[in-house]
């Protein structure tokens, strides 16, 4: 089983590392590892149930060589997990990806509101002025 993961550098590249949660695989519970490699939730956005693309990110303890912050890329049925070695990294990684995250939500949002007949509704409005 390859144990290696992808971490985002402060450069702005990515490189191939061991993963910091490896040595807690037999715990066979992904937050038990989590929590054993030292990682705590720090923020997610926006809601995974009103979007089909979401981050959450998770930051490790300041010590060690563990990448600080792991990053799962979501949708409703699976997530891949990335790792950002430190502050510069992870806003570089967010400012890249945050864009397509906004626009997965803004597109369900847009289906939800055409599914409604808002916006058809806003437009005719919108015309009559």
């Amino acid at each position: 089983m390859d144990n290696r993961v992808w971490v985002f550098t402060a450069d702005g590249e990515w490189r191939r590392s061991e993963d910091p949660l490896a040595a807690h695989q037999h715990l066979d519970d992904w937050e038990a590892g989590l929590k054993a490699a030292g990682y705590s939730s720090w923020t997610s956005f926006p809601e995974q149930d009103t979007t089909p693309l979401a981050l959450e990110i998770y930051r490790g303890a300041d010590t060690g060589p563990a990448p600080m912050f792991l990053v799962n890329v979501t949708t409703s049925l699976y997530y891949e997990t990335v790792y950002a070695e430190n502050v510069p990294a992870l806003m570089e990684l967010l400012a890249r990806w945050t864009p397509v995250v906004q626009g997965a939500a803004l597109g369900r949002l847009a289906g939800q509101l055409e599914g409604k007949r808002v916006i058809p509704a806003v437009a005719r409005r919108l015309e009559a002025r």
